[in-house]
């Protein structure tokens, strides 16, 4: 089991911040909404990186990280009068596996059969761990998520 420091996690969440950030401007995210985004984005790889660092179970982690990016961009959502959509792609972002996928098509195009099958079910896991994650979250109404008490700097002035 990998051990990371505090000060890795903290670095790898805010460079996933910044690339989740970046993802927005590229997919025309309203600027306004851009810091919320790579909020999101940050939390997800954060909460993914201290699970996974103290238990070592990448699909757990990844889990729970789902479900609070999912509970996040509901909470924005409401406070924030956007589509919650808007927050939760970005901070899903960073936990897609991404490399799981490309070793198993790697190994594909190597012939190297054991390899291929093992990438590809570790990426059918880790996204299967996001679709549960995100559906756990997605099953609360949104009725729940107002009745949190609003934050002031995130609360959206009306007009």
């Amino acid at each position: 089991m990998e051990t990371f420091t505090l000060q890795e996690i903290i670095i790898q969440s805010a460079s996933a911040g910044v690339a989740c950030a970046a993802y927005s401007i590229i997919c025309n995210a309203p600027r306004k909404e851009l810091f919320y985004c790579s909020i999101n984005g940050f939390l997800g790889w954060f909460i993914y990186m201290l699970i996974f660092a103290k238990s070592g179970h990448s699909v757990y982690a990844t889990m729970i990280a789902a479900m609070v990016v999912t509970a996040v961009a509901r909470f924005l959502s409401v406070q924030r009068e956007a589509p919650s959509i808007l927050y939760h792609i970005p901070g899903v972002l960073p936990l897609v596996p991404g490399a799981a996928v490309y070793h198993a098509m790697q190994a594909a195009f190597s012939g190297e059969i054991l390899a291929t099958y093992s990438n590809a079910l570790s990426g059918f896991k880790l996204a299967g761990a996001i679709g549960i994650g995100s559906l756990l979250m997605l099953v609360i109404p949104y009725k729940a998520f107002a009745r949190i008490p609003p934050i002031k700097f995130i609360r959206r002035k009306r007009k």
